[in-house]
């Protein structure tokens, strides 16, 4: 999974983490000829950039120093609490000799040598990793570490931290006891990179004792999206000479760190589209304990073409037709027309609280469905469609939406067209026109397209100002057409001064639906196929 993911972003890890890197408040020194000292304090507002909360003793901004306290920071802060270099004490919140990050109330006398033997003899050797995993790892590194240059920078550099300790003791009145003090030694970046490398090496697998050395390369179990321990043992390969799921080299878990840091900053979602030289990726992830956790993810096969044309038809209008043919834009169509473009915003967690309750109800129920589109899977669509579709029509209309509930209409049929069902709005009119003409007796879909096309013709006599969609509401709650009959009656009663009295089309109409003998269950979606269609009774020859 990781690496299909790795193989198919293609971003610059390092560069997007350093953009949204947050420092932590506290004093921040910098130590070369000279030694340097910033506060930091994260900037607050909402469009306040984290850069300004740098500032130096006088209090002037020194935003211009944040990206080069910002790299080594990142490259150099540990693992997390239980991976600290000073077990058990975990004072040290470091990961190389070149830093010290420590919280301000540890920051004493009483903690002086402490420091400096737990960060510079410790790390001149590493003689405190005794394990022989940890041995094995350090033997990898061994012509680095114990390089004559090396051993005489740690020295000097612990030199140098004795010298200078009272003097950052004075300034630790400028911050508060819960903030940090973290010193940085003005070096290049890439020493920095070379002494993290060996504390990750160590510490970056899931645990030491799943390291391995193979054909002098160290291999171990990542620790990002796994967990193995006694309540865990199903990961476990039960059949194989060692029981890890997987394991991975040590410099390939480097990437995964910068992958897993990069998504820490992102939002739950997040998504690329694919295009026709490259596919895409889905991805779903939360957070835990201030880490990325991947929940599900998908690679999108580029372009995202569905396996056929989809036609978004004008049923109702005689407009051209629309031809999509990837699942995005499908996405977006149907997001546009079933959920009025709430959708896109709501997909995961918790649906926004101000949108009505009709709607969120149906994003809760609906939304699996348009996940599974965006990965290139079509057929969750096509279920909801028919299951959900005159719901979203409905929540339309009762928005007082006619032309959006219009537009779900041939949506809706325009899905069931793709699946092999065909209705074809323009002919059943006509046969219901002939079947007025002639007095013919209505078959089911006819009774309930012609009782819609009434409903609304009678609606429109209203001389309200404010006509609203919630007029159709009775019609709606009617469960059988005996019942529907009678509301149509009831309208029918209300407006008949408005109609002709020799408006024969209308006449022979309402005798047909009075005339339909079955009590069937009302086909709600016919019937707002008859409200949201063009209207026969304002055909010109009829006026």
């Amino acid at each position: 999974m990781i690496n299909d993911i790795l193989d198919t972003l293609d971003i610059d890890f390092k560069k997007a983490i350093i953009d949204n890197y947050q420092l932590k408040d506290g004093i921040y020194i910098r130590v070369g000829e000279n030694v340097e000292y910033f506060v930091y304090k994260r900037a607050k507002g909402k469009d306040s950039s984290k850069e300004i909360g740098l500032k130096d003793l006088s209090n002037d901004i020194k935003d211009s120093e944040y990206e080069w306290f910002a790299r080594r920071d990142y490259i150099s802060v540990y693992l997390n609490s239980n991976k600290a270099i000073d077990p058990p004490k975990k004072k040290i919140h470091n990961n190389n000799y070149l830093t010290l990050f420590v919280k301000a109330k540890e920051f004493s006398k009483e903690n002086k040598e402490y420091f400096a033997s737990k960060l510079y003899d410790n790390l001149k050797s590493f003689s405190s990793f005794a394990k022989k995993e940890e041995k094995e790892v350090i033997d990898s590194f061994k012509v680095y570490i114990f390089d004559k240059d090396r051993q005489k920078d740690v020295e000097s550099k612990k030199e140098k931290f004795l010298e200078i300790f009272d003097d950052i003791l004075e300034h630790k009145k400028e911050i508060k006891e819960s903030d940090y003090i973290k010193i940085f030694f003005d070096e290049d970046l890439q020493k920095y990179e070379n002494e993290a490398k060996i504390y990750f090496a160590l510490k970056i697998f899931n645990k030491i004792e799943t390291v391995r050395s193979i054909d002098d390369e160290i291999y171990g179990l990542s620790d990002f999206n796994m967990g193995l321990n006694s309540k865990k043992p199903y990961l476990e390969h039960k059949t194989r000479g060692f029981s890890l799921p997987f394991m991975v080299k040590k410099d390939d878990v480097f990437k995964i760190k910068e992958l897993f840091d990069f998504l820490k900053y992102q939002s739950n979602f997040l998504e690329t589209e694919p295009t026709r030289h490259k596919s895409g990726i889905f991805l779903l992830k939360h957070s835990n304990n201030d880490q990325a956790e991947i929940i599900d993810f998908d690679i999108v096969v580029k372009e995202s073409k569905l396996q056929k044309p989809f036609i978004l038809r004008d049923f109702l209008f005689n407009s051209e037709d629309e031809v999509i043919e990837d699942s995005f834009t499908l996405f977006k169509r149907v997001d546009e027309i079933f959920y009025n473009s709430n959708l896109e915003n709501n997909l995961f967690g918790e649906v926004y609280s101000k949108l009505p309750n009709r709607l969120q109800n149906l994003i809760y129920l609906t939304r699996d469905a348009l996940i599974s589109l965006k990965k290139g899977e079509v057929k969750p669509l096509l279920k909801i469609n028919k299951k959900f579709a005159n719901e979203f029509m409905l929540y339309h209309l009762r928005q007082d939406r006619w032309q959006r509930a219009k537009e779900v209409l041939n949506l809706k049929l325009s899905l069931l067209e793709y699946e092999g069902e065909k209705m074809n709005i323009k002919e059943t009119l006509e046969n219901i026109e002939q079947k007025i003409e002639s007095l013919e007796e209505l078959n089911e879909e006819e009774f309930f397209v012609l009782s819609g096309q009434i409903i609304k013709y009678l609606l429109d006599k209203s001389k309200k100002s404010d006509k609203r969609a919630d007029m159709i509401e009775p019609f709606l709650r009617a469960t059988k057409s005996k019942k529907l009959k009678q509301e149509i009656e009831t309208l029918f009663f209300t407006y008949k001064h408005e109609i002709p009295l020799n408006f024969k089309k209308f006449n022979n109409a309402l005798a047909l639906v009075e005339a339909y003998k079955s009590n069937e269950k009302v086909q709600k979606d016919k019937l707002l196929v008859g409200i949201l269609s063009e209207n026969i009774f304002y055909k010109k020859d009829e006026k």
